[in-house]
């Protein structure tokens, strides 16, 4: 299994697969921009506060939204230095997080929330909302396996505990009239997802893009798709040790102005986002073609329509025993103007 990420994978079987996650699965893969420091982007971005002593520590995951902005042309004149951080997934993006190792991060509402359970000491600062179909549960192409009833007595892979993919295997089970306790849950990093899928260890997978994008290109087949249950948001968490630094506090104002304009830039530029995309993960261009062509990311304000919508996904999640019962979620925004 190689330990170096591809340019140009010619390989879009599962050994290319395989050997993709490996390389994102790399320990934390540092990576720094600096920008300039001009003054009209200052002034713009926190009125007189001077950024430039400022390091924005921020946590991506499978390098997508460093490869995005810069591609969208939106950290050509940042006031302030960024450390980017890669990560598999999100629940070693939150502990990070949680660890006060970076600053702000880019994670799903499942993984948020069973944070939040934990009493992690972090705070949801901007929100987008993502195609649904981006989540889904695959099976091997020749599965015998047409429904959900069919996973009873099968594994299944969630990827990782609180995940998305857990949440959507969750759901796709209650819907079914099964419990969690009528299959067998594997929780595997993606990388080890990735080889047991590969090899049949598992019946089933349930997981996200990149890696379903890149399952179905290698010929598995969707059992449930996450339209009509999953949310498609995603928010960018900040610590709180973070937030209660003025001057990171103003560089995070900024930088989710850009996150915005980047994701803006992409939904009217899905064939270059898809190949900046493959570049910067190295994947086939025709799975992140496909990733880009599900559908608009856009931004979701942090209003009561979205707390009233997050509320539930924690009261879903708390009633299949993954978090708390009685999580509440008003406490856990933060605004940053």
């Amino acid at each position: 299994m190689s330990a170096r990420l591809p340019a140009r994978p010619a390989n879009r079987g599962w050994h290319g697969a395989v050997s993709l996650a490996a390389a994102i699965l790399l320990p934390l893969a540092v990576l720094t921009g600096c920008g300039s420091n001009s003054a009209s982007s200052q002034a713009q971005a926190s009125g007189s506060a001077d950024l430039s002593q400022v390091t924005l520590r921020v946590a991506h995951q499978n390098r997508q939204t460093k490869a995005l902005m810069e591609a969208a042309g939106v950290l050509d004149d940042v006031p302030y230095r960024i450390e980017w951080s890669n990560f598999p997934a999100a629940l070693p993006l939150l502990e990070a997080l949680r660890a006060n190792a970076v600053d702000i991060g880019v994670a799903g509402d499942a993984p948020t929330l069973n944070a939040f359970g934990q009493q992690a000491p972090i705070k949801i600062v901007a929100a987008v909302r993502g195609p649904t179909d981006s989540t889904n549960i695959l099976v091997p192409k020749d599965s015998p396996i047409r429904s959900v009833t069919d996973l009873k007595g099968r594994t299944v892979s969630p990827t990782t505990r609180g995940s998305i993919g857990h949440y959507l295997l969750l759901r796709a089970l209650e819907q079914a009239g099964l419990t969690p306790s009528d299959v067998k849950i594997s929780f595997l990093q993606p990388g080890d997802a990735t080889a047991a899928f590969a090899s049949g260890e598992l019946d089933a997978w349930s997981t996200w893009d990149p890696y379903a994008a890149a399952a179905a290109d290698s010929g598995a087949r969707v059992l449930v798709s996450g339209k009509g249950i999953m949310s498609g948001l995603s928010f960018l968490d900040a610590a709180d040790k973070a937030l209660q630094n003025p001057a990171k506090r103003a560089a995070m104002k900024d930088f989710v102005a850009r996150f915005h304009k980047a994701h803006q830039w992409a939904n009217t530029h899905v064939e270059e986002s898809a190949r900046v995309l493959a570049q910067a993960m190295g994947l086939p261009q025709p799975v992140t073609q496909a990733m880009k062509r599900r559908g608009p990311t856009v931004p979701v304000p942090l209003d009561g329509a979205l707390r009233t919508e997050l509320q539930q996904v924690a009261d879903n999640y708390a009633q299949a025993g993954v978090v708390p019962a009685g999580l509440r979620v008003e406490s856990f925004f933060a605004r940053l103007d």
